[in-house]
């Protein structure tokens, strides 16, 4: 089985923009109370992104250098919390974005902080999430 790509990338700077969710009322209760429906089976999925939502409700932007080419990528070498869901690089690569909690943005800006304060590079390994058969 061939190894996925690993390339050396810089993160230079990092932009952050809160989600606006929008009111949410889950009518599933009402309309099976009224008979309009049997069964209510899109509950599930409907409910877990919605806590996807709210619980990663920052949208955050890495700036890199040099490129990638577009795709989705773990970035090894960030904190643990800010790579749960991965990144996303879209065409030109020069940006990778993400969806983060509270914690993990916290998390890489304190990564960041440090990294400028010791004077050390914000170097990252980006590596591929595509399995090899997909690529």
């Amino acid at each position: 089985m061939p190894e996925t790509a690993v390339r050396e990338t810089q993160v230079l700077t990092l932009h952050v923009r809160r989600r606006r969710l929008l009111p949410w009322v889950d009518v599933g209760p009402f309309l099976l109370f009224f008979g309009v429906s049997g069964e209510d089976r899109g509950r599930a999925a409907r409910l877990e992104r919605r806590f996807e939502q709210e619980h990663f409700s920052q949208r955050v932007t890495l700036r890199l250098q040099p490129a990638l080419p577009a795709g989705r990528y773990t970035l090894r070498g960030l904190p643990a919390e800010a790579n749960k869901r991965g990144w996303t690089v879209g065409p030109g690569g020069h940006s990778a974005h993400g969806d983060l909690s509270a914690d993990g943005l916290r998390e890489l800006q304190g990564w960041m902080n440090q990294r400028q304060l010791e004077g050390a590079g914000r170097g990252v390994q980006a590596e591929s999430l595509l399995s090899p058969s997909l690529a």
